[in-house]
């Protein structure tokens, strides 16, 4: 009996011992993700595991120095041929996705050179943008003289005959500001050429059918999926094209055809949620809705708050959506974002890129709530990157804590763009003791940074810009001193040192410290 007994103690002291190592286990699980220990404040707060500034320049240098596989033009960079890669750094061949890539890969390009003045950051993007060029559609096809988006083999060529309308809208985008930064002529003029083919497709629409279609034979016309409720896409291309006063296009014809898409959305997708049509390697399907979509849709109403009245009402609306509907995830308390339906997984970049319209949201609104929400998903959002298998100061970047495999579009392009509108917001977010012009309504061609000192050019002659520096600044334009009434510095939304610029008809602002 006492031997039992005994034996029944063991058992039982074992099984203690068992479930308290689990318990220790689970405990030591929970304070990491992914491959970083997390990071919380005083007050039990999820904080990035490194700098915002760490991520964004270790991940660039990976694009910088990225392996390389041969094809018929010989040693191409691994983002000239394949979507995604092996989490150890090790290559992987999957259909390429070259159109959205140029879109997101000058978006970052622009905003991180107006941030650093690193002028080695153009060789990727300018690459890209260079291979986009050798493959755009013979004149005598249906869609004439636009960009293959798709590379299905993948091998470098893009030589598909099917793609997306609205990565044609993303491209000819990218080609604009990609020339508004070089003065390179050749992307303003297949920007044009993009956007004549891309417009005289432009259609009323319905609940089932989009102004433009999703997906198109360039080579034949035919329509292979007939709804993507992207079309902001198409909004902000015919905006471009009023603003550089593009030669060819009757500004009757833009107004109308911009009043019909912008109607179309509000009509449609604003009203029954149907946000479809996005991702370039999934099946067309109505019933398979994403973030996307209503995310950058509610950032273009944000900044174009005059096209629609209701947007206190909707841009709320949009971003609980989203959270509902791919946010119920939280860690730490802060909101994992996953992409679409038929691809549940939690992404670093849409969880980045709904802290960026939740950050913009607060910036419109100044709740606080919403200041909270961006900044932890924000602080989420770096736990993807730099992965173990990363090494010397090169980022490989999980897509997200939900999803390994890093892809060039998620763990890249569409992931880093996504700080520099928080930073504009949140200016938290940036290093301390460095100068950095973190925000211009403007692209800005042209800057330079030294001790006490920062020049640059803008595209456009009217604009604002928004700046840390680590000095008193006096601030010239175009030659001369800035009137006092048209700059500001001291503290913004809790951080100090910030100058904020609002320029009138001049492109080029010297800051130098004040004597």
């Amino acid at each position: 009996m006492q031997n039992s007994k005994n034996t029944a103690s063991f058992l039982l002291l074992l099984c203690l011992l068992f479930f308290t190592s689990i318990g220790l286990t689970q405990h030591n699980d929970a304070k990491k993700i992914r491959d970083h220990e997390v990071v919380l404040d005083a007050d039990g707060r999820l904080q990035p595991w490194t700098s915002y500034d760490n991520i964004i320049r270790w991940s660039l240098n990976f694009l910088q120095n990225c392996p390389t596989t041969k094809t018929t033009f010989g040693d191409d960079p691994w983002y000239l041929v394949t979507s995604k890669f092996n989490p150890d750094g090790t290559i992987r061949l999957k259909q390429n996705n070259p159109g959205s890539n140029v879109y997101w890969g000058v978006e970052t390009l622009r905003k991180y050179y107006a941030y650093s003045g690193d002028e080695t950051a153009f060789e990727p993007i300018k690459r890209l943008l260079e291979r986009m060029l050798h493959y755009h559609t013979p004149t005598d096809w249906a869609w004439p003289d636009v960009p293959r988006t798709q590379d299905d083999r993948p091998d470098g060529e893009y030589t598909d005959e099917w793609g997306g309308v609205d990565k044609l809208c993303m491209a000819a985008i990218g080609y604009l500001n990609y020339y508004k930064l070089t003065g390179e002529e050749i992307y303003l003029k297949k920007m044009l050429s993009t956007s004549r083919t891309v417009l005289q497709h432009v259609q009323s629409g319905d609940a089932n059918h989009s102004p433009l279609p999703f997906r198109v034979n360039f080579k034949t016309g035919d329509i292979l999926a007939p709804y993507c409720s992207n079309m902001i896409l198409a909004v902000n291309l015919i905006d471009e094209l009023f603003l550089i006063d593009a030669p060819g296009f009757s500004k009757e014809e833009l107004t109308a055809k911009k009043e019909l898409l912008i109607k179309w959305i509000l009509k449609y997708p604003m009203q029954n949620n149907f946000w479809a049509g996005y991702y370039e390697d999934v099946e067309a399907n109505y019933e398979n809705l994403n973030q996307q979509n209503p995310m950058e849709t509610a950032r273009y109403i944000l900044r174009h708050q005059e096209l629609d009245p209701d947007y206190k009402m909707h841009v709320p609306a949009l971003i609980d959506w989203v959270k509902n509907r791919f946010g119920q995830t939280k860690h730490f308390g802060a909101t994992s974002i996953r992409e679409q339906d038929c691809c549940f997984k939690e992404m670093s970049s849409h969880t980045a890129r709904y802290a960026s319209i939740v950050a913009m949201w607060f910036g419109d609104s100044h709740d606080e709530i919403m200041r909270e929400e961006a900044r932890a998903a924000f602080a989420l959002s770096t736990y993807s990157a730099y992965n173990k298998y990363s090494k010397n100061e090169c980022a490989i970047n999980y897509v997200g804590i939900g999803y390994d495999e890093p892809w060039f579009s998620d763990s890249y392009w569409d992931y880093l763009s996504h700080y520099f509108d928080g930073m504009a917001e949140l200016p938290e977010m940036l290093p301390e003791n460095k100068d950095h012009l973190f925000y211009s309504s403007s692209i800005v061609s042209s800057i330079s940074y030294s001790k006490s000192r920062i020049e640059y050019t803008t595209f456009d002659s009217v604009g604002e810009e928004k700046i840390k520096l680590t000095f008193e600044p006096k601030v010239f334009a175009d030659g001369k001193e800035l009137p006092g009434s048209q700059w500001q510095f001291g503290d913004y939304r809790g951080v100090s040192n910030i100058l904020r610029i609002k320029r009138i008809q001049a492109r080029t602002v010297l800051i130098e410290r004040k004597q």
